[in-house]
């Protein structure tokens, strides 16, 4: 049985007085006894704060980016080892609006996801076609090239600090949701791809959890969680006020 996970990307939003605001409140109702896991990704500049609030708590704390590699010259980035000062160990990777916005290949990806995995940390990989891409029937197509490309070379042993995230990036921030039944679909797809394209991996596959990512909210969560192949969610704005957040774990 997969544990479902409700993950909250805070992106480029939220003064630190309401980034631990928000996280005072997890602290204080998100109960011992919750049986999804919870994430939260906070800015970098608020880790230090948010990580603090949530230390002792059952809720994951995860940097929203990191460079591959260990102490160097890189100015503007962090790398795991600073992270690791912080007690944090889960990267989110992949996320459509790098892909987008930062240029960041299927090949950057992966180099980011084996170095992370070979370091012992939790990668979220993020995936998902445009709408231009489905409109024009290339939806598994894309899919399969950003797991193939992105996950090249990962060694079965790392598959359990693995986490996937379909993300439709017609669906981000849109107000636009996949049907239950679309979003199902390309989890289906995800999984028996994973399972054809690495040694051993069937089996893993099946344990493998697969978010999705996609204007996700308390009103909608039920539907998409009801699918046998979606493990929850990977949510933006409905992560970032405490109601729809706690909303969203119920």
């Amino acid at each position: 049985m997969r544990k479902k996970i409700i993950a909250g990307n805070w992106k480029m939003n939220l003064s630190l007085a309401e980034a631990k605001a928000l996280a005072i409140g997890l602290k204080e109702k998100v109960s011992s006894k919750t049986e999804a896991e919870v994430m939260v990704f906070p800015s970098h500049i608020h880790l230090p704060a948010v990580s603090e609030i949530l230390n002792g708590t059952n809720i994951t704390v995860g940097a929203q980016n990191a460079y591959p590699s260990n102490l160097t010259a890189m100015t503007g980035e962090i790398c795991p080892a600073q992270l690791a000062d912080l007690n944090l160990n889960t990267i989110l990777v992949g996320h459509s609006e790098r892909r987008q916005f930062l240029k960041e290949t299927n090949e950057v990806c992966n180099e980011k996801v084996k170095f992370f995995l070979n370091a012992g940390i939790r990668v979220v990989y993020c995936i998902g076609e445009t709408l231009a891409e489905r409109e024009s029937q290339n939806t598994f197509t894309v899919l399969s090239e950003q797991i193939k490309k992105g996950l090249q070379g990962i060694e079965s042993g790392h598959f359990h600090n693995l986490v996937i995230a379909y993300e439709p990036v017609w669906a981000i921030g849109t107000g636009k949701v996949a049907t239950p039944e679309q979003a199902e679909e390309a989890h289906a797809f995800i999984r028996k791809e994973i399972a054809g394209l690495f040694v051993g991996a069937q089996p893993l596959s099946e344990t493998l959890q697969i978010l999705y990512g996609g204007s996700v909210k308390p009103d909608n969560i039920g539907s998409l969680l009801s699918k046998p192949n979606i493990d929850g969610g990977l949510v933006g704005g409905a992560s970032q006020k405490l109601d729809s957040f706690l909303g969203l774990i119920k």
